[in-house]
């Protein structure tokens, strides 16, 4: 089998850091690791500018939907709980999410995986509908697609959300990292669930849901010409994953004085892998869930069935 090269785009975590360090390296691939934030990324991946890329779980299946010609494989890099990544201003008086009802809620676009997340977790957990609130959005929609009915949706291109909420002209910001009022200590912002890994638990007790935020496609010409490609690249981010666990369990390895105990308070919820990367039960649910999520939201016609959504299901 001769060796081919493969430029990758991804984000740089540790359960991927040893490939961007080539310390762990494809089966048969001279593999091009490069650093590529989301944002960016996203779009050029759409456009077909890497071979392989970690991708937007919701922008690839909204894609995949339209025909677009990638294929991904059961590689799940980036998940997130929606509670910790939901900041109000203090000044607009809500201390529980039936107060989102009637106010302005600010997210990067409409269809970004979390933005997805979180407006169906607020519908189905907590009685709050996108129909009852304004979605305030700054970046353009990378697929495109047509709000439903009553859905409100106020675009201001090249606006600074984190600024917006921390000024009150957005009432809430939806948001996959912590924003920098909130790291800067600013008075004007605070998280709608401070305690939020006990609400991550119940909704993780509760769904069976670990939500996926990201996954990895390669482009379908690359899977016609190189149909072994993909579990090649499958069992590098496993071998990239593992070491990382591995490294994580030591406590010396990490630069927190509870990281032990947080590790094993986790295991105690997820077991040994919070990450699997495989189409298990668990993955299957998560999936599923934000199909039908995309489906009420207007970003989905009908849901796609697994098997055409990856181009491998097992190593």
């Amino acid at each position: 089998m001769a060796r081919i090269s493969l430029v990758l785009a991804l984000e740089d975590y540790d359960r991927t850091h040893a490939l961007i360090e080539e310390t762990v390296r494809p089966e048969g691939i001279d593999l091009v690791p490069i650093v590529v934030g989301s944002s960016e990324r996203h779009a050029r991946t759409l456009r077909g500018e890497f071979d392989a890329a970690e991708m937007s779980l919701s922008q690839y299946i909204m894609a995949k939907s339209r025909g677009a010609d990638m294929t991904a494989i059961p590689v799940f890099p980036r998940r997130l709980f929606s509670h910790a990544c939901v900041y109000v201003h203090t000044g607009s008086n809500i201390t529980q999410p039936q107060d989102l009802v009637g106010r302005r809620i600010g997210t990067s676009n409409f269809q970004f995986t979390m933005a997805v997340v979180a407006r169906g977790d607020l519908h189905h957990h907590y009685g709050v509908r996108m129909t009852e609130v304004t979605w305030v959005t700054v970046a353009e929609e990378l697929v495109p697609f047509t709000p439903p009915p009553g859905v409100r949706i106020e675009h201001r291109p090249g606006g600074n959300l984190n600024a917006m909420v921390d000024s009150g002209e957005v009432d809430a910001h939806i948001y996959p990292d912590v924003i920098p009022p909130y790291e800067r200590g600013s008075p004007g912002v605070r998280r709608l669930f401070p305690n939020f890994p006990e609400w991550d638990r119940r909704y993780y007790e509760k769904t069976g849901v670990y939500p996926i935020m990201h996954l990895v496609a390669i482009r379908d010409d690359v899977h016609r010409r190189h149909p072994w490609v993909a579990r090649s690249l499958w069992r590098a981010f496993e071998e990239a994953k593992r070491r990382a666990l591995e490294h994580l369990s030591h406590p010396f390895n990490v630069s927190l004085a509870w990281g032990r105990w947080l590790l094993e308070e986790e295991r105690a919820v997820f077991g040994r892998d919070p990450y699997p990367y495989d189409l298990s039960e668990g993955n299957r649910r998560s999936l599923e869930m934000m199909m039908r999520y995309q489906i009420e939201q207007g970003l989905l016609e009908e849901p796609l069935p697994l098997e055409a959504l990856f181009a491998v299901t097992a190593p």
